[in-house]
């Protein structure tokens, strides 16, 4: 799994489309915020039934290659159960950090391709996960 953090408001990070790099243990800048972004947000703010879109949004993508190669019959459940593995860790995080974590069951995934510059039949989204302030703080989340 590949994370994509989307950016609307986060202290010390500019708004925009990053990828975390595993290697380098940070992120690395693939779009400014603007109309893609925008529209990832949205719907994200859409699916959570939010009155404002998220401050940062986890996009969790997968690279189906890789999968397919070593488990032939089961790679797109496996991948999943993954992305389950994930989003309890994420919800373990965030929450003993006292940020509001939400889990979610939808996405733009060919929006997500286009904006991250990926081959959608190769790697795409497969999650989405809010991470932001609890209701009523106004601030930006601090990581």
């Amino acid at each position: 799994l590949d994370v994509y953090p989307i950016v609307r408001l986060c202290e010390g990070i500019d708004p925009g489309l990053y990828r975390y790099d595993p290697e380098a243990h940070g992120l690395r800048p693939l779009a400014e915020a603007g109309a893609p972004t925008d529209g990832l947000l949205e719907h994200a703010k859409v699916a959570a039934l939010m009155e404002a879109r998220p401050q940062v949004l986890l996009v969790i993508a997968a690279r189906f290659g890789r999968t397919t190669w070593k488990y032939e019959a089961v790679p797109y459940a496996l991948t999943l159960k993954h992305v389950g593995v994930l989003y309890q860790t994420l919800y373990l995080v965030a929450t003993a950090m006292g940020l509001a974590p939400c889990g979610l069951g939808g996405g733009d995934s060919e929006l997500f391709s286009r904006s991250a510059g990926l081959e959608y039949e190769a790697e795409t989204s497969v999650g989405e996960f809010i991470v932001g302030t609890p209701a009523g703080d106004p601030g930006p989340v601090v990581g």
